[in-house]
């Protein structure tokens, strides 16, 4: 059973909580601000890895890891499907009493090197970065003291989240870590009823009272609510994280203690942290988190982020053998068009069951980050300029489509409709950043915001142009068209060329124009 103690505990420091600064309420804690330093941070790298990502070594078709860590959907069912076949040939049969317990025992993490992935985030240029602590499945990747779901007491007997955050925070890149577990009791509860409706399903080991310490989440909702906030509430504690993700649980289940909790430990802690808001808290709450781009508005006046799994699908989130992977390119100018427009990029890994990640996945953060240590000026610390996109700057949609046709939701923007012809713009300062997306065939930039029909500055005149990653002097003409830019021979780089330029006088540092109609929150998926 969950530990008494620490429930007792728990439920002190939450009492204690009502004479802190932030209380358990919404009044109260929209009081929160976005810290600056997330604001300014643009890009940040965790992942999706778990006992989920056995599967992803099996023979079966797309998605499989996601659908098993989503309610193990796949294998708690009545009824034959590949996908339950592929679970019997490697786990048992769920009609036997074998579960996902089982399949825990064959995540071992064996060859993780938290020191490893911490340098390569790193190099990736991500300013935060983490791993998913807990996802629908409920397998915590802490060495739990509320209960034995977890990974230092079943599988690797490890401390995975413990070990990698430290890491993490020896490299100077702020923590962060995911929890998914708001929707674990309702999506369980329709596996339950047709368990429990289903003779032939009546050993499993889903439905055994004496597994309620592994299977937290089958009890009844108030318990539930309990354990969910107990281990919320030691991660908290136990790793003092700067940024905490929540995929649903908005307004349930002690979400608005959770956050008191995490709020009033930044305060005594003297931390600045954040809390990233996939439409689950309503407005003007947090940095908002738009899934792969979906239902996003062109501009959003409030911080935000897209947030992408490395591979290519929509539900690409956990390892599955043979995945393709983004190529670093198509995020990079990705990246450009998120920041110009004020928001920034969470990239999600895919870690192997063991710990290693392919080579797709290296060479893809290793791309980004040397585009970043070149060109990072005109990413980090940078806000939007007033006019913030040149060239395709309607919503770049597209979409996925499985085997039968079905569309996925749709994703933006397409990196494939960037080319020479997009500019993004941002500032920092006085300095102002015009990031051209791709390499002009011509060997001139042509910039036609810049003409000199817009107001840059109070006197209206370019006094310097340099473009990063160059030492070469750069002739350039601004005329009533457009701002022409003469390339050096060689570019510095072939995704992004991003000109660095200081105006005469002040600076126009004027916001972009935006409908407060269209300030949607992010949908959740």
């Amino acid at each position: 059973m969950i530990r008494t103690a620490l429930v007792a505990g728990a439920l002190a420091v939450a009492s204690m909580g009502l004479a802190e600064k932030y209380e358990p309420n919404w009044d109260s804690l929209r009081e929160h601000h976005v810290p600056q330093w997330a604001k300014d941070a643009k890009f940040g790298v965790y992942a999706h890895w778990g006992l989920y990502s056995v599967v992803g070594g099996w023979d079966v078709n797309k998605n499989w890891a996601n659908s098993i860590a989503c309610a193990y959907q796949a294998i708690y069912r009545p009824g034959m499907t590949d996908k339950k076949r592929e679970f019997e040939k490697h786990v048992g049969k769920v009609e036997q009493g074998v579960g996902y317990i089982d399949l825990a025992k064959q995540f071992k993490a064996e060859n993780f090197d938290p020191a490893a992935w911490a340098d390569l985030m790193k190099r990736s240029g991500a300013r935060y970065a983490g791993i998913c602590a807990i996802h629908h499945d409920g397998y915590a990747m802490w060495d739990s003291d509320v209960m034995d779901f977890c990974a230092g007491k079943l599988g690797p007997r490890r401390d995975l989240l413990g070990e990698i955050m430290k890491e993490i925070e020896k490299r100077g890149m702020k923590t962060m870590t995911s929890f998914h577990h708001g929707r674990t009791y309702r999506q369980f509860s329709s596996i339950r009823k047709n368990l429990e409706s289903s003779p032939e399903q009546a050993k499993a080991d889903l439905l055994d009272p004496s597994l309620r310490n592994y299977y937290w989440f089958m009890g009844e909702e108030d318990y539930f609510a309990k354990a969910r906030y107990d281990m919320t509430k030691e991660v908290i504690d136990k790793y003092k994280p700067d940024v905490l993700w929540f995929d649903g649980g908005g307004g349930g289940y002690g979400t608005e203690r959770i956050l008191a909790d995490f709020f009033n430990m930044a305060e005594k802690e003297g931390k600045d942290v954040c809390v990233h808001n996939k439409g689950n808290f309503g407005k003007n709450f947090g940095l908002y988190s738009y899934e792969n781009g979906y239902k996003r508005p062109l501009f959003v006046n409030w911080p935000w982020e897209d947030d992408t799994p490395s591979a290519v699908g929509w539900c690409d989130w956990p390892w599955q053998k043979g995945m393709e992977y983004k190529k670093p390119r198509d995020l990079v100018v990705r990246l450009c068009d998120l920041v110009a427009r004020n928001g920034g990029l969470l990239v999600s890994m895919n870690p192997r069951p063991d710990g290693t990640l392919d080579q797709g996945q290296v060479d893809l953060l290793e791309g980004i980050g040397k585009w970043l240590g070149q060109n990072g000026d005109a990413i980090y610390d940078t806000v939007p300029w007033k006019i913030f996109a040149e060239g395709h700057t309607e919503m770049l949609e597209y979409f996925q489509y499985t085997d039968k046709g079905a569309p996925s939701r749709g994703i933006q923007p397409d990196p494939k409709k960037l080319d020479h012809t997009d500019v993004r713009f941002t500032r920092n300062g006085d300095k102002l950043y015009a990031t051209v997306l791709g390499v002009p065939p011509s060997g001139t930039a042509t910039i036609k915001s810049l003409s000199t029909a817009t107001e840059i500055s109070t006197v209206n005149k370019i006094k310097s142009i340099r473009l990063l990653g160059s030492d070469a002097k750069l002739e350039w003409e601004r005329t009533a068209d457009a701002l022409e830019i003469k390339l050096p021979k060689k570019a510095p780089n072939e995704w992004a060329l991003a000109f660095e330029i200081q105006a005469e006088g002040e600076l126009d540092k004027s916001e972009p124009p935006y409908d407060e109609k269209l300030m949607t929150l992010p949908k959740q998926t």
